[in-house]
């Protein structure tokens, strides 16, 4: 039983790491702004588990003071890694279906990340089960928020590839609800917990990776897109000049709120412009105009 968690890391190292090297491929072809997000969350899960196999190496190799060192090494690495995916993820998921967070949104992603790390110290010196559980309860109501904001969402996504991404995401989330109520329970599962977590969210990201590439046009190189300018625009979508700077502001994923601070004008006015943006390129949310935009080469 002792060497099922290294066992189980070996197979997490294979299959993530080949997710990161399609992450790669992929990235090199698609024209998506947050397609390198998708770069730092598979090594993100590789580096995870290269620590898990090396605590369960050591834990195999050494006995003693040794062993207890190389544990709070790897087990340090774990938490601080696991910690960045968390963040990233909160992120990551609002990126992908272009939603403008909020700036309570983004502090709370933060928070949400400095919590899980605290806590996971706590119980990496103090060994206290308390923490143990607690641990797993932030990673939980992150994943639930993640899925609630999916499930919200998805008549809004448009993309083939990410629908189908959001959907995978949402079943293997539902699928790990019986194993994470195990490992609250029973130190085997929290054993194990590591590879089979970037197991099962590797599998989502594969899935979009699939997904996108096989539905993926030959895409113009960068150096040969047209250049997004107002001009583009102006002759494609006839849009105005304000109007092109609302959607520069789009783009960059800023709230309405935050585009009538930056233009000095009401937030009842970019209502408008979006609407007028809307209208004249046939489009119904943030997120068909940003497909729409990336069709167009901007």
């Amino acid at each position: 039983m002792d060497a099922v968690p290294l066992l189980l890391s070996f197979l997490a190292l294979s299959i993530v790491s080949m997710d990161l090297a399609l992450s790669i491929v992929w990235t090199h072809r698609a024209r998506y702004s947050w397609s390198w997000a998708l770069i730092a969350f598979s090594a993100s899960l590789l580096g995870a588990v290269v620590a898990f196999a090396l605590d369960s190496a050591a834990y195999l190799a050494f006995t003693g003071t040794a062993r207890m060192v190389l544990h709070y090494i790897w087990e340090g690495l774990m938490v601080a890694d696991s910690a960045f995916i968390l963040v990233l993820l909160l992120f990551a998921i609002n990126w992908i279906i272009a939603r403008p967070m909020s700036t309570a949104e983004k502090v709370g992603a933060f928070i949400a990340g400095g919590l899980y790390l605290g806590v996971s110290v706590v119980w990496l010196i103090l060994n206290i089960p308390l923490f143990s559980i607690l641990q797993y309860a932030i990673w939980t109501l992150a994943v639930l928020y993640c899925v609630i904001l999916l499930l919200h969402e998805r008549k809004s996504i448009k993309e083939k590839s990410v629908r189908t991404a959001c959907f995978a995401l949402i079943i293997i989330s539902f699928s790990m609800i019986p194993f994470v109520i195990l490992a609250i329970f029973f130190s085997f599962f929290r054993m194990i917990s590591i590879p089979i977590i970037c197991l099962a969210y590797t599998i989502a990201e594969l899935v979009f990776l699939f997904t996108a590439i096989s539905h993926q046009s030959v895409v113009t190189p960068a150096a040969e897109r047209p250049e997004f300018s107002f001009e583009t625009a102006s002759s494609l979508y006839h849009i105005t000049e304000r109007e092109f700077e609302v959607v520069s502001l789009i783009k960059k994923g800023l709230t309405n709120k935050e585009i009538a601070a930056e233009l000095g004008i009401s937030v009842n006015t970019v209502n408008n412009h979006i609407a007028n943006i809307f209208a004249k390129t046939d489009v119904g949310s943030r997120i068909d105009l940003l497909n729409l935009l990336q069709e167009a080469s901007w």
